[in-house]
């Protein structure tokens, strides 16, 4: 039995999670000079153990074969957006996320890493345009509330083993982001634009830690659908869906109301 592996496709998967070999290297346990040699060629036969805590980290399948046949092997890609730790009991905590190289955007959420890719033109319109709405309401409501943008680190619920940044968010209790470190505590209101990256659990597992955490509010914002759902959790439970042909309001700002017909019209 032997692992096979291609070289162009870890390359292509590295760059696709925006990782560096010295982040590879922090985040799979393997010198970064041995890294180095995979990825330059240098070592052509790495070690089994080496590869498998490779493809791990870059969410990559991987398939034992009882004989070579001289082919170059296909690597497939998992789906799942998230890293595990090692076991059960070894979860990742914020010590690990600061520990992080710069350049790797990750979201750690119960303890696993959610890597999220770059955004795209579109997604920074929706995020800029709706900052520039809702901060423009916050000025003339003159609550004391503010709005944020990502990347802004929000440890969700005072634990170790979150820590969440929104695409914009509203907090009005200035005791939550005094440090000018982070945000400690659930936002009041928090709105997610869906990415290729992150969509698939902006409605599902975030719902649930958002409305867990004690968020008032939570929109999902999807440019690729023009979907809109605003989720209340004050009191009654409630959700509505919206177009981006519908003007948009606020459940626990009265007053706010965003016209999306006029951002769709700005989309790329």
């Amino acid at each position: 039995m032997f692992l096979r592996f291609d070289l162009e496709q870890l390359k292509a998967r590295k760059r696709e999670l925006h990782l560096t070999n010295l982040g590879l290297s922090k985040l799979s346990g393997i010198p970064v000079g041995t890294i180095n040699k995979i990825f330059s060629g240098a070592t052509k036969y790495p070690r089994e153990e080496t590869l498998v805590a490779l493809m791990k980290v870059l969410e990559m399948d991987y398939r034992y074969h009882e004989e070579d046949d001289g082919k170059d092997s296909l690597l497939r890609e998992t789906p799942a957006p998230y890293l595990l730790p090692s076991t059960e009991d070894d979860l990742y905590t914020i010590a690990d996320y600061y520990a992080l190289p710069d350049d790797v955007r990750v979201e750690l959420i119960d303890g696993k890493f959610f890597y999220m890719n770059a955004p795209k033109f579109n997604h920074q319109i929706i995020v800029f345009r709706l900052a520039v709405l809702i901060d423009s309401y916050l000025r003339k409501s003159g609550g004391g509330c503010r709005v944020f943008l990502s990347p802004c680190d929000v440890q969700l619920e005072n634990d170790i083993f979150t820590m969440v940044q929104p695409d914009i968010m509203i907090i009005c209790d200035k005791n939550k982001y005094k440090n000018n470190i982070r945000c400690y505590g659930a936002p009041d209101l928090v709105i997610e634009v869906a990415s290729e990256s992150t969509y698939k659990y902006d409605s599902s597992l975030k719902l649930r830690k958002y409305r867990k955490a004690g968020v008032s509010e939570y929109w999902t914002v999807n440019p690729f659908t023009r979907r809109i759902i605003v989720y209340a959790f004050k009191e009654v439970i409630s959700e509505s869906i919206y177009t981006f042909a519908d003007t948009v309001p606020s459940r626990i700002f009265p007053g706010l109301k965003i016209n999306f017909k006029l951002i769709e019209d700005e989309l790329i």
